[in-house]
């Protein structure tokens, strides 16, 4: 065996050292390269922000509203969900909310149990930010809101306006009138109908609705004149052309009982005297010529005759009636004896 060769051999190949000190850059560089993998590795995974909660976030805005509306005093509405001790019990945009008894609005006559179930209009009184819970006012909304409304009424109310309205109450010389909204107005006897009217009971009750025309209102508003017969169809206005005395027209028979009735146009009749005409002699719905005597106009009464030559009728001849001439005859003046 030669082992001549041998130590140039072994001097050639690297010792242990050299060859660790050969691959620390080659391992440094596998090391580099493959950092962000092993730091991302042994990192904790980071967690994303967690979405609001809708609701949450819904109810948050519910109350800053409720806190908004005790400052500003405006209306919130809230439903009322039970009677309890003192008191209602209400839901007011998802919160619970104490109506006290004292602060309630039922209607006239009712209790207060009668508002269970209804939606209300309410002012917040109070706010507890702890327990989320709030105190409300039936009473006090209600007043904002009748004052409001009737400060608009009055705004936009004038003389010829025509309104529903409802009897509230009757009194000696009229009847007063609702008009809505709290505003009051007086019906005189004289504005009550057509004919003449004693007492408002005759022709209108308590709780009766119908339409009236604004006569009269001051510059406060707190005085009201209405009327009720200005906003009737009213055919003695439509007709007015034949109700002036010497006319003569054509109507029909409509009632012999006493005294003959003759309806000269749609709701106008007239009576003709006895003297003038014998109702026995006409039978109903006839068609008779007459002539208007005399039109009252405030009472509704109109006089006619089937006689051309009615005083109503004729031409002025130039003398005085008899009656009339002797009461003008001077008194100093006797006849001789």
């Amino acid at each position: 065996m030669d082992f001549s060769e041998t130590p140039a051999a072994l001097e050639e190949q690297p010792s242990a050292p050299a060859l660790e000190a050969a691959a620390a850059p080659a391992a440094a560089e596998a090391t580099a390269e493959h950092a962000p993998e092993a730091t991302a590795a042994l990192a904790p995974e980071a967690k994303a922000p967690a979405a609001p909660d809708p609701r949450k976030e819904a109810a948050k805005a519910a109350w800053q509203r409720l806190t908004d509306a005790k400052a500003s005093s405006e209306s919130v509405s809230g439903k009322v969900l039970r009677a309890v001790k003192g008191g209602l019990m209400l839901d007011v945009d998802g919160y619970r909310a104490f109506l006290p008894a004292t602060q309630s609005r039922p209607e006239k006559g009712q209790p207060i149990e009668s508002l269970v179930g209804a939606t209300l209009p309410l002012k917040v009184l109070d706010t507890d930010e702890k327990q989320k819970r709030l105190v409300v006012s039936h009473r006090r909304a209600v007043g904002d809101d009748r004052r409001a409304a009737r400060a608009a009424l009055l705004a936009e109310l004038a003389v010829g306006a025509e309104r529903e309205a409802t009897v509230v109450r009757l009194a000696d010389f009229g009847a007063f009138v609702d008009l809505g909204s709290g505003v009051d107005a007086l019906i005189p006897l004289s504005e009550l109908a057509f004919e003449n009217v004693k007492a408002a009971s005759d022709v209108v009750a308590v709780g009766d609705r119908f339409a009236v025309r604004i006569i009269r209102v001051d510059a406060a508003g707190k005085r009201i004149a209405a009327s009720r017969k200005a906003a009737l169809h009213d055919p003695w206005r439509e007709h007015a052309a034949l109700l002036k005395p010497g006319t003569v027209v054509e109507g029909k028979v409509v009632g012999k009982d006493g005294r003959l009735d003759v309806e000269i146009a749609p709701e106008v009749i007239g009576s003709v005297s006895d003297r003038d005409a014998d109702p026995e002699e006409y039978t109903i719905g006839e068609t008779v010529e007459v002539t208007v005597r005399f039109a009252d106009h405030r009472n509704r009464r109109l006089r006619l005759t089937t006689m051309q030559s009615a005083a109503a009728a004729s031409p002025p001849s130039g003398f005085a009636p008899l009656g009339v001439e002797l009461k003008t005859r001077p008194a100093g003046r006797q006849r001789s004896q």
